[in-house]
């Protein structure tokens, strides 16, 4: 059922998105007046690139290349712009074109230098505009063309899962959730193209994500506190799921890929398809779909973990404008998801499984005003529908839990010499409502609001304010209230739950030391807030996804993090590194600990003995250290080392819970733009260190090995992946998981990922 809060958002995102869709026939004269921008990619071969971003700086205007390579930029005002080529596998190259007032398309060709080193482009999460990673302060990590190919698996959790600082909070694929440097949950915000997904992932280890890996075109991380410009829930850091549905350019012609996977640790397949269509010369459109239908895992040492099989589907439609001045759109989506949750042996429930839906309407405009200033306006909306019902083996739904969101922001991005800034104003709504018998929280409202101001300042005299690789000064402030409305509860286990409010204000200061122009040091400090959780304050059930009895506490107060970073970055034609050094005091950190005692939960009249489980909170601390090494040793063959390892503890005494496993590994791999290999090898160190009544994860060590091959044919594009994971076929379990007691992670897999593009 929609809320009054979606009914009154809807007009206003439709109002947003609509502008310049309406205002399209009286600028069509004055948008493509201006000559288009026509473009080639190829490597040095003379091969053209597919899948290659190009991003025109200092904008909000993207491009990615089709088959054959070619791009098209339409509706730029007449001026001169700075374009930024990408591919994970080749270094990033610019290139500068003037725009005349009338004539013949500007045509540029860019050529890319194939590099098998891991080279990243221009990162778009955590900053306030487009940014190159070496001018960043906190560490980020890109995954796309290739690598992502090479890494994709049944989650995008998974996928990422081998990157230094990120884990995986696991209890099957279906709801296998990223880790950041320790810290999981409503801790880490994931984001579907910059927008919060609106699904459960974060509240719960038996909820998923309502995504799929495969049909990102890129994933992007940044680590550590982002609340500055995403608000509360962003202490662990941000993973931007990139799709494109919006399309933010027109293509020239019929545009679009064909992707399908297989796993042999997870029998069954997915696959994933995406078209772009140009409508007229000022709209395109863009359908996206696929699904996934994969079967229970085999885990290492052989044998299958029961009940962790995952079925999806979903299709996306979206329409874009693209105007001189004035560019957007609006995008539809629907995600379908059923699967299973996986328990232990002894367990009298078995065979719960989650069937769902999320529908979610997005819009984005955007006003790019000459001179002044304010450089361009930017709005972006979103409502989503999610829904899903907790069925019992018998096939009676247990509990049915719905969440309707709706989110809002609003920036200006300003400039004036070598000043570049943001400020602006966001909202974010929540309707939650639990029902049945099994519900573990009352129904809850949740409203929030925000405003942020953002400012890079040059640390060089004049004459240097443009100069990207100047040192500068990157500083920002946000304030946000909060506030949780329980609904009204005649069930006695909530009596507890009351009307809660918070507010708090989150800061960033950091500096950015080049070195080079391809060196450079980031420095930073970080204040930033979580508040507590509908699960947290006022549950008090039996959770069947957890194994025990959650207790919440609604005197909790918000958390508060204090923490500093420090990253020294490499990115040359040989070498690509990044090192990072982390500090993160959290005060009043909200935790689930074990009581020793047990509760007994009454059940069709007989009785069970299940753990209790008691939201509690004190001052924590973690530390930690993380980072990738990769080297040309020989043309086309690089050699890399990483590492990562968080110590977490309270400060009077005591280990944090689910603390992952530290790392330390290696890697070999070729690459000469057709064929491709690499060999892995991860020693995952044992953990120790946990609480008092918490199951210890002990060592493992997981070796990869990949090849992959890239065919030009008729005209088209063809790449090939084959993985092979876990080849010792260890048999081994996530210290972050709530469930590793008995949830085991995947045994030997042999993995195929093929994609053509159009």
């Amino acid at each position: 059922m929609r809320s009054l809060l979606a009914r009154l958002l809807l007009p206003a995102l439709a109002a947003v998105t609509a502008s310049p869709i309406a205002g399209a026939a009286s600028h069509a004269t004055a948008s493509w007046a201006a000559p288009p921008v026509i473009g080639l990619v190829s490597d040095s071969a003379g091969h053209p690139l597919p899948g290659v971003r190009i991003v025109v700086e200092g904008t909000n205007r993207m491009a990615t290349t089709g088959a054959d390579g070619t791009f098209t930029l339409r509706a730029l005002a007449p001026g001169t712009y700075h374009l930024s080529a990408s591919l994970i596998g080749y270094a990033p190259v610019h290139a500068e074109v003037t725009i005349p007032a009338a004539g013949e398309p500007v045509r540029v060709r860019l050529v890319l230098s194939q590099s098998p080193l891991r080279l990243e482009g221009l990162i778009v999460t955590g900053t306030t505009t487009t940014a190159n990673p070496l001018t960043v302060t906190q560490s980020t990590e890109q995954m796309s063309g290739r690598e992502l190919d090479s890494n994709v698996r049944a989650s995008v959790a998974q996928t990422l899962a081998a990157e230094p600082g990120i884990a995986t909070r696991y209890g099957g694929p279906a709801t296998a959730t990223p880790v950041i440097r320790g810290l999981s949950g409503e801790r880490v915000l994931v984001l579907e193209d910059g927008q919060r997904t609106g699904d459960l992932s974060g509240t719960s280890p038996d909820h998923g994500l309502a995504l799929d890996a495969l049909s990102a075109t890129r994933l992007e991380v940044v680590r550590g506190p982002a609340s500055l410009l995403y608000g509360s829930s962003a202490l662990g850091g941000v993973v931007n799921v990139i799709d494109n549905d919006i399309p933010g350019t027109v293509p020239s012609g019929f545009d679009g890929y064909v992707a399908v996977q297989g796993e042999s640790v997870n029998p069954g397949g997915a696959g994933t398809a995406q078209f772009a269509v140009p409508l007229a010369e000022a709209f395109a459109l863009q359908l996206r779909g696929g699904g996934r239908r994969i079967d229970d895992v085999r885990v290492g040492g052989g044998g299958v973990q029961p009940n962790t099989y995952f079925n999806n589907q979903y299709a996306d439609l979206g329409l874009g404008y693209v105007g001189e001045q004035l560019n957007g759109g609006l995008a539809f989506g629907h995600y379908g998801f059923e699967y299973g949750l996986p328990y232990a042996p002894e367990a009298e429930e078995a065979g719960v499984h989650l069937e769902g839906t999320r529908q979610q309407l997005k819009g984005r405009a955007s006003l790019s005003l000459a001179g002044g200033l304010v450089r361009d306006l930017r709005a972006d909306a979103s409502a989503q529908w999610y829904e899903h019902d907790e069925v019992e083996a018998s096939g009676e739904v247990g509990t049915t839990l719905r969440l309707n969101t709706q989110a809002v922001e609003l920036r200006a991005h300003t400039g004036i010499g070598g000043l570049r800034g943001t400020v602006g104003v966001s909202g974010l709504f929540r309707q939650y409502e639990p029902t049945g018998e099994e519900a573990l929280t009352p129904a809850a409202r949740s409203n929030s609001g925000g405003i942020f101001v953002y400012e890079e300042i040059p640390l060089r005299g004049v004459g240097h304010e443009e100069d990207e690789h100047a040192p500068r000064l990157q500083v920002g402030g946000r304030y946000d209230v909060y506030r949780i409305d329980p609904e009204p509860d005649e069930d006695e286990r909530f009596a507890a739950a009351r009307t809660r409010s918070f507010s708090a204000f989150s800061g960033s200061v950091g500096v950015n030391i080049p070195f080079t122009h391809e060196t450079s040091l980031g420095l930073s400090v970080a204040r930033a807030f979580r508040a507590p959780t509908v699960e947290e304050l006022f549950s008090n059930a039996y959770h069947f996804g957890a194994g025990s009895f959650d207790r919440g506490n609604p005197t909790l107060r918000p958390e508060t993090n204090l923490g500093g970073e420090g990253v020294l970055r490499v990115q040359t034609s040989r070498v690509q590194a990044q090192l990072s050094a982390y500090f993160n005091r959290i005060s009043d950190y909200i935790t689930p600990m074990f009581a020793r005692d047990t509760t007994l939960f009454a059940e069709d009249g007989g009785e069970i003995v299940v753990p209790l489980s008691v939201f509690r909170q004190a001052d924590a601390e973690l530390r930690g250290l993380e980072g990738r090494i990769e080297t040309v040793f020989r043309r086309h063959l690089v050699a890399g080392v990483m590492g990562d390892l968080v110590r977490g503890g309270f400060v009077d005494g005591g280990s944090l819970p689910f603390m992952p496993n530290a790392r330390l590994g290696g890697s070999v791999h070729w690459d000469d733009s057709r064929l491709r290999g690499g060999l892995e090898v991860r020693h995952a160190f044992a953990q120790n260190r946990v609480p008092e009544g918490e199951t210890v994860a002990g060592a493992y060590t997981l070796i990869d090995l990949s090849v992959g091959y890239t065919l030009r044919f008729r005209g088209r594009l063809h790449t090939l992946t084959l993985r092979g994971d876990n080849l010792l076929d260890e048999r081994y379990r996530e210290a972050t998981s709530r469930i590793k007691e008995f949830a085991l992670n995947p045994g030997r897999n042999v993995s195929v990922v093929y994609r053509t593009f159009f």
